[in-house]
């Protein structure tokens, strides 16, 4: 994971550019490698796998270029041989048809949101648990809750809170929805948007999401919350804005990033 301004999923644009969503800018480079070397190389020029390593490689050097974040480099370049690959082997229209829509049910929002699917390790699970108070009751909301992994471990632990969370991708939405109405009356979890929901009304509220949001996603924190709440970022730090302290939960750089809302001038 990266963290401050870069994202996982894109790198930040000048000033004044309009973002396109990263897999538009994907099949950019993608179209624009297939029109360069259908256009320049001759017939036969060059054997089947080699014009479609070619191929990969301009896509993946255009994608740079379009700002995308390093491991689309990676996704460009195999797409060309995956697709040829997939062409050669028997497989029915239905297996892709299932695959497209499974697809779509987990990363769909992505397009919109810019945010991945992330899941939330046992360290940072273990370090948030030392932040949370076990001697009275208080409200989380986990933003972008994904499966509903860290309401359970948390409703297990601390039996006075009451959990919430919300998340846009359909599948995981309906994995922890059927979660939670299975484990405890104290999780919610709601197919919705954060930015509907009123942060004044919670103690805690957490989130592992990507750089993209981060800016927006302090102005609501900083303009709703109550004085002494606290606003735990995994991985992802607002950009200008230093937390009041910083867990390492390890690999790499990844972290929760501290904030403990002050008193509104």
């Amino acid at each position: 994971m990266t963290t401050g301004a870069q994202s996982t999923t894109d790198l930040p644009l000048p000033p004044g550019r309009m973002r396109v969503p990263p897999v538009v800018r994907a099949g950019a480079a993608q179209l624009g490698a297939w029109l360069i070397v259908s256009s320049v190389l001759p017939a036969g020029a060059l054997h089947g796998g080699l014009v479609l390593l070619l191929q990969g490689l301009l896509a993946a050097g255009s994608g740079r270029a379009l700002r995308l974040a390093p491991w689309w480099a990676i996704v460009n370049l195999v797409f060309p041989l995956a697709v040829s690959f997939a062409q050669t082997i028997a497989v029915p229209p239905t297996v892709y048809l299932v695959t497209f829509l499974v697809l779509a049910g987990i990363y769909g929002s992505t397009f919109r949101t810019q945010v991945p699917l992330y899941l939330s390790n046992a360290r940072a699970l273990d370090a948030l648990e030392t932040l949370l108070p076990s001697d009275r009751p208080y409200r989380l909301l986990d933003i972008g809750c994904g499966m509903g992994t860290v309401l359970l471990r948390l409703a297990r632990k601390f039996h006075a809170a009451h959990f919430h969370g919300v998340e846009l991708a359909l599948v995981p939405f309906v994995i922890a929805r059927l979660r939670a109405r299975l484990r405890s009356d104290r999780i919610h979890v709601e197919r919705s948007d954060y930015w509907k929901e009123d942060l004044a009304n919670y103690d805690v509220v957490y989130a592992f999401l990507s750089p993209v949001p981060m800016v927006d996603l302090w102005r609501k924190v900083s303009s709703e919350m109550r004085a002494g709440t606290l606003f735990v970022s995994n991985t992802f730090e607002v950009p200008g804005v230093k937390p009041d302290f910083t867990i390492h939960v390890g690999p790499g750089t990844r972290s929760l990033h501290v904030w403990r809302i002050g008193e509104r001038a």
